[in-house]
C-alpha cells in the first residue's frame, strides 16, 4: 500500500513540474523551428532541456531516429503522464514535420496558442497548490487549539469524576 501511494505522490509532482518546464521548451522549440526542421529542433532543445525532460527527450530522439514518420514516435513523449495539452503540441509538431514549411506561420500560431492554454493551467496549478498551503497554515492552529480543548476537557472531567466519586461514599 505505502508504494503506491509513494508513487502517486511522485507522479502528482512530476506532472506538476512538467506543466512548469513544458511552456517554456515549447517556446524553446517554436523559436528553433523558425531556423531548423523538426528533428533538428528537437535535438538541438535536448541540450539545454530541463532534467525533468532529460530521458523522455532521450527517448523520443531516438525513436526519431527509428521511426521519423509516424505519429506514434511524438505521441509517446511523455505518454506516462496525463497531459492532454501536450498530446495536442506533439501532433503539431508531427504535422510540420510531416507538411514541412507551408502554412508555417498559421502552425505557429496554433502552437503558441496551444503553449499559452499549457502555460494557463501550470499557472492554475500553482495557485490551487498556494492556496491549498495557505489553508494548511490556517488549519494547524485550528487543530492544535481543538487537540488542547480535548485534553482539557478531559481531565476536568476525570477529576470532576473523582470528586464526586468522593463524595459520595463517605
Amino acid at each position: 500500500m505505502q508504494p503506491r501511494i509513494s508513487y502517486r505522490i511522485a507522479e502528482r509532482d512530476v506532472t506538476a513540474e512538467l506543466y512548469q518546464v513544458l511552456p517554456r521548451w515549447l517556446f524553446e522549440m517554436v523559436l528553433l523551428l523558425q531556423n531548423n526542421n523538426v528533428q533538428m529542433a528537437i535535438t538541438k532543445s535536448a541540450q539545454h532541456a530541463p532534467a525533468v525532460l532529460g530521458s523522455e527527450l532521450a527517448e523520443l530522439c531516438a525513436r526519431m531516429d527509428e521511426r521519423p514518420d509516424q505519429l506514434q514516435t511524438y505521441t509517446d513523449f511523455c505518454k506516462k503522464f496525463d497531459l492532454p495539452e501536450m498530446l495536442s503540441c506533439m501532433k503539431m509538431l508531427h504535422a510540420f514535420s510531416e507538411n514541412g514549411t507551408g502554412d508555417i506561420d498559421v502552425q505557429m500560431n496554433h502552437l503558441i496558442e496551444r503553449v499559452v492554454l499549457m502555460q494557463e493551467r501550470a499557472d492554475v496549478l500553482r495557485s490551487e497548490e498556494r492556496a491549498f498551503r495557505m489553508k494548511l497554515i490556517f488549519a494547524y492552529p485550528v487543530l492544535a487549539a481543538t487537540g488542547k480543548l480535548l485534553a482539557d476537557l478531559t481531565v476536568g472531567m476525570a477529576l470532576m469524576m473523582q470528586v464526586l466519586g468522593g463524595m459520595g461514599g463517605a
